[in-house]
């Protein structure tokens, strides 16, 4: 028995003198650290985790690497301080072509990291790799972000991918590639989703795709919708609408109306006028949906329950009508007016435009609040989003919100409880530099998190190129 003892002493003392550079190391790494095998928790350990790096309380860049929940909560600091609360994930699970920290391990990044240590071998390389490509689940085998209360999903138009972020941690958890044919861009526009479903319309592929939450995979489409823009669903989730996008040519007069049920076209309700029929908006009761046609300056009243257009509104200006909202009374229909850089208010008993609020230049989409007490706009150009207040009478825009990192802002929406705005930022004309690039890949789109009650951003995150539409799973 003595014997016995003095071997295990003699063990335990050799394991406890190797390793890093804070003298000391775990008697099981993957167990003590979470990682999956105690092959991929010494790779941290050994090359990321050590002083002065990615561990500690002041881990570099706002990133730990010394625990699998650590390296999933993401960084939070990578600018630098340079740009405030830019920071996001650095493993996306099944996805290391799109994982910064194998592109960075793998040498694929234009901007390599500052590294002290040995550059990994091949084999510790591959060892990441598999394991981010089977999920880089955790020791107990769980997949990271596998049960998520609430996502936001992100439309990238350039790169054909839908990036879903969890809207917790505020990291993007998994990629949706939806390049479904080989000779042109499919071109991902808007999502929305309902129940167990998220639904994308492709404007190139004209497709609306049905993607099921549960394991992201695609399990439904309508074909033949040419230039699939903006999208609507019914109250019950059975129905959607799905207009076109804006840079279709000035050709079209009509939406669809769609069974998502059996993913099937109901009907094509004709708009008689001519031109780019896009924003869409559905009444709260799902009685009416109003139709703007932005290049006829004209609103169009659907019925849903026929699925036939009743009532033609023209408006007085060129106001080129972009993107509609509506308040939740159904009382006010909330219209961005891209050419005079202008919120509208139409009363929707009377359809007439009862207020004008001046925005900064080109206004996008909108999103409000539940109680209709605020109203916020995109400004593209302005790279801010507005803040509108509503006191019951009058409409007064109150302030703006913007960051360093904001660049050509496309969509917006808001939480269930209203605490948080998601706005994508395209970024297409590359004024916003990432701290790190791929090779071969264009400017990064960006989704920013807006408190809306101290109105300032407290997160902005890297998804892929040209994000677009977004939608919070609610």
């Amino acid at each position: 028995m003595e014997t016995i003892f003095r071997i295990f002493l003699l063990i335990a003392i050799t394991i406890f003198f190797m390793g890093c550079d804070d003298d000391s190391q775990p008697a099981n790494p993957s167990i003590d650290t979470g990682f999956e095998t105690t092959e991929v928790a010494n790779i941290f350990k050994d090359n990321c985790s050590t002083s002065s790096c990615h561990s500690g309380n002041n881990p570099a860049n706002g990133l730990s690497l010394e625990s699998h929940s650590a390296l999933f909560a993401g960084s939070n600091n990578r600018g630098s301080d340079l740009i405030p609360n830019y920071g996001g994930e650095v493993v996306i699970p099944f996805r290391p072509d799109k994982s910064l920290l194998y592109l960075i391990v793998s040498g694929r990044l234009i901007n390599e990291m500052d590294v002290s240590h040995d550059i990994l071998s091949a084999n510790e390389i591959e060892i990441l790799r598999q394991w981010v490509d089977n999920g880089a689940p955790d020791n107990n085998g769980d997949i990271p972000f596998s049960n998520i209360d609430s996502r936001v999903y992100v439309c990238n138009q350039n790169s054909d991918q839908v990036s879903v972020v969890d809207a917790s941690t505020n990291v993007v958890t998994r990629i949706l590639n939806v390049d479904l044919t080989q000779d042109f861009a499919d071109l991902p526009h808007m999502v929305k989703e309902y129940g167990d479903y998220y639904y994308v319309t492709l404007i190139g592929a004209n497709k609306l795709l049905k993607v099921s939450k549960d394991n992201n995979e695609i399990v439904g489409q309508v074909d033949g919708i040419e230039k699939a823009g903006m999208i609507q669903i019914s109250h019950d989730g059975s129905k959607a609408y799905v207009s076109r996008s804006s840079t279709s040519p000035s050709i079209f007069s009509s939406v669809f109306a769609i069974d998502l049920i059996n993913m099937s076209v109901i009907s094509e309700i004709d708009l008689i006028t001519i031109g780019v029929p896009h924003g869409i908006v559905l009444s709260p009761d799902g009685s009416k949906l109003y139709a703007l046609n932005l290049t006829k300056n004209t609103l169009h009243v659907i019925n849903t329950s026929t699925n036939e257009a009743e009532e033609l509104i023209v408006l007085q200006k060129n106001y080129e009508p972009m993107q509609a909202a509506i308040s939740p009374d159904g009382r006010y229909l909330y219209i961005s007016a891209r050419a005079t850089g202008q919120l509208l208010v139409i009363e929707t008993n009377n359809l007439t435009v009862v207020s004008e609020i001046a925005l900064k230049p080109m206004p996008m989409q909108i999103a409000v609040k539940s109680d209709g007490s605020e109203i916020y706009v995109n400004s593209m150009m302005a790279n801010t989003v507005q803040v509108i207040e509503f006191d019951g009478v009058n409409w007064t825009k109150v302030t703006e919100i913007g960051h360093p990192a904001f660049s050509m802002l496309h969509g917006i929406d808001i939480t269930a409880d209203d605490r948080y705005l998601y706005v994508s930022a395209r970024n297409t004309n590359g004024a916003f530099v990432p701290m790190y690039k791929a090779e071969g890949e264009g400017p990064p789109g960006l989704v920013g998190v807006i408190d809306t009650q101290a109105r300032e951003v407290i997160k902005v995150i890297e998804v892929e190129q040209f994000a677009s539409g977004l939608v919070v799973e609610k």
